[in-house]
């Protein structure tokens, strides 16, 4: 038995309840000790116990159809104790038929989980009916069914939690509405991975993505302009990409194309937190995104195009909205994080129009300086020439001292050079020796 395909002792670690791993240690004994039949059967056993505590805990949380199903169970057992015959044909036909009911009214399995959990149910049934053989010809599963079997019912059943799909996407749901959920895709990972999210079936990751995508458009839905929807489909697409990305694709474009004017905005920002789904939505989708960006409100604008001007495919659109903001407008968009090229190219140029001191240490301080990590040696050289060149009033303001300081602090030019060139454009004054 060494060279079982899965090391079946390890498969009672992974049990949740401690019934469903007394069940499964019995069904390992067995089959460690030849035992097929009975391993079989101790796997279906512990395969409806716990699926009918699922169904209890479900029922305990407040959901309906698992405390429509419970009551079922329920009354049968009451029927039983009551010396009813009934209740032992009710609850023989509901073990019979618990492994679809709970796949078709909670969503626990997809199709594939349901064929082999059925095959369980059948196996068992040869193994545990002698009536279902022919007389002296007594079913013998081999060792690779039995282990198949316990596999499977651990696989399926015996490791998930008591999650159903509708139940999953609203508890996900409020999950990621949270204040609290994080907006980074790494964190936002490592907390859907504790979640039904980890061992999702197809039908759930369809529905967590419509619930997010939708939902966020929707005024009444619980995750609506919530902006850490973007880091849950991000996340979602690390857990899942072979499953996810077509949908969010697809969801993605359907509702940036249909989408009001007056939302559009919304969907931008969304757009804007996420990292790829400017090259995920179709060709439609980034146009009117484009289109977006070179006429949209200007306040909705700043909040959007750090994020929207990061990806080549909306670049050119978002560098000709960026050339075109005021100070303030710009100011919004740095202090939103963005630091990209088209930012540090308007802020220079607003930098060089500046005539009085007082609009220079604006500049400075609300433009320059928080750029001032992005800006290389060919950019400070610029700003230094920038009285000669463009006849920017920075002599003698304060911001642009500051400036220098802050140059020279953090060594973004050499020394000789930088005094040098001070010298040469008439700013001796902020020489090093001076």
């Amino acid at each position: 038995m060494s060279d079982s395909l899965v090391d079946i002792e390890a498969l009672t670690l992974r049990c949740r309840a401690d019934r469903a791993r007394e069940y499964v240690r019995e069904a390992i004994m067995c089959y460690r000790a030849g035992a097929y039949r009975s391993a079989i059967v101790n796997s279906w056993i512990a395969v409806v116990f716990d699926l009918i505590d699922k169904v209890r805990e479900l029922a305990l949380a407040g959901d309906a159809v698992a405390a429509t199903i419970n009551d079922r169970y329920e009354t049968y057992l009451a029927q039983i104790e009551a010396g009813n015959d009934q209740g032992i044909k009710n609850a023989l036909e509901f073990e019979r038929s618990i492994v679809a009911t709970c796949r078709d009214e909670l969503q626990f399995f997809n199709h594939q989980q349901l064929r082999d959990l059925d095959r369980l149910r059948e196996d068992r049934h040869q193994c545990a009916h002698p009536s279902f053989q022919r007389i002296g010809e007594p079913y013998r599963p081999s060792a690779e069914q039995a282990r198949l079997h316990l596999r499977n019912a651990v696989e399926h059943v015996l490791s998930q939690p008591p999650v159903q799909g509708r139940s999953a996407i609203a508890a996900l749901e409020t999950e990621i509405s949270s204040e609290y959920f994080p907006k980074d895709r790494g964190q936002a990972v490592a907390v859907l991975r504790g979640t039904a999210l980890l061992n999702a079936n197809d039908a759930l990751i369809r529905g967590v993505i419509d619930a997010l995508i939708f939902g966020y458009a929707t005024p009444t839905h619980i995750v609506y302009g919530k902006i850490q929807v973007g880091s849950a489909l991000d996340a979602l697409l690390d857990l899942h990409r072979a499953r996810a990305e077509e949908r969010i694709a697809s969801q993605l474009s359907k509702v940036i194309r249909n989408v009001s004017d007056v939302d559009f905005p919304l969907l931008a920002r969304l757009v804007a937190a996420m990292d790829e789904a400017p090259t995920l939505v179709n060709e439609a989708a980034r146009i009117r995104l484009a289109e977006f960006l070179r006429t949209g409100p200007p306040a909705e604008i700043v909040k959007t195009l750090g994020g929207l001007a990061r990806h080549p495919e909306l670049a050119t659109a978002a560098a000709a909205r960026i050339a075109a903001l005021d100070s303030t407008e710009l100011a919004a968009v740095i202090a939103g994080g963005a630091q990209i090229d088209a930012v540090k190219e308007r802020a220079l140029a607003l930098l060089g129009e500046a005539r009085n001191y007082e609009r220079v240490n604006s500049i400075f301080l609300r433009l320059v300086m928080p750029l001032l990590g992005s800006l290389n040696q060919a950019d400070i050289e610029r700003v230094i020439r920038m009285p000669a060149e463009t006849g920017a009033d920075l002599l003698g303001a304060n911001g642009y001292g500051s400036f220098i300081s802050e140059v020279r602090a953090g060594s973004l030019m050499p020394t000789v050079e930088l005094d040098a060139l001070l010298r040469a454009n008439r700013a001796d004054y902020l020489v090093a020796d001076a």
